[in-house]
């Protein structure tokens, strides 16, 4: 979660480690209680909206058009959901309530980890990706000092995030890999759709899958279409593989016949 009007303060982030300690707490007697809810920015992760969507008993498809709007990964010309707020002009959260958010056990990632932020570094060279935290301590957050003190690492651990952060692991890694590709890489806006659909709607996918000539031009086995048909996950998981198959040539899929324009 990020927020780019709040109090127009600059807020400057303090960097911390896996280990490092802070003391934050978070409820309904604090003045500033859901305010840092009505004046943010949600982007929305394939996990986020394949939560989000079973919560709400909708289609990724219904859900993507009624409760986001588009944007753009920062560093690449890449898709992303984004909340839409619940009324014009303003910033607010559609899913908070006087009480504090309706969807609270399947929230997006980006809330789970405030008053966290988080970065990823990319190093080709090394087969890990580099992780990075800061605590943001904005002007209208009265969390800040109060509660027991608790390390990156258990507040990572509280909030469920460990969860999130696998199932979109191979989502991330095709984002780091683009970036690394510089900018002088320009993607096409049909490959630009491509992503966009087996990422973030997964029920649209399906229906490519099984509405095309797909299963005519990748080798799949009987186990893995039937887990297809009945499993987000699988499906999610499915999409990145054609996504490295036909955006970055890794072959992980693997082709029955060529064929074209199955797209």
């Amino acid at each position: 979660m990020f927020n780019k009007n709040r109090d127009k303060e600059i807020v400057v982030p303090v960097k911390l480690e896996l280990n490092s300690p802070f003391c934050f707490s978070c409820d309904k007697d604090l003045a500033c209680f859901t305010k840092c809810c009505k004046d943010s920015s949600v982007t929305l992760t394939p996990y986020d909206i394949i939560r989000m969507k079973k919560r709400l008993n909708m289609s990724s498809q219904e859900f993507l058009s009624f409760y986001t709007v588009p944007a753009v990964i920062e560093g690449t010309e890449l898709p992303i959901p984004m909340l839409k707020p619940l009324k014009e002009n303003t910033a607010e959260c559609p899913f908070i309530a006087e009480d504090g958010c309706v969807i609270f056990e399947d929230r997006p990632l980006n809330c789970r980890y405030y008053p966290l932020g988080f970065g990823i570094y990319h190093n080709k060279d090394q087969a890990d990706n580099e992780k990075f935290f800061a605590l943001i301590k904005e002007p209208v957050c009265a969390g800040h000092g109060l509660g027991g003190e608790i390390t990156v690492k258990e507040w990572l651990e509280s909030q469920g995030i460990s969860e999130y952060e696998t199932i979109n692991s191979l989502w991330v890694e095709i984002i780091l890999k683009r970036k690394s590709l510089g900018p002088f890489v320009t993607i096409p806006e049909k490959t630009l759709q491509m992503f966009f659909l087996a990422c973030y709607n997964v029920d649209g996918f399906r229906d490519f899958v099984f509405d095309t000539k797909f299963l005519l031009v990748f080798e799949l086995t009987d186990e893995r279409i039937q887990k297809i048909k009945e499993d987000d996950m699988e499906c999610l998981n499915l999409g990145i593989d054609w996504l490295k198959t036909v955006l970055l040539g890794e072959r992980v899929l693997k082709t029955l016949e060529k064929k074209a324009g199955i797209f």
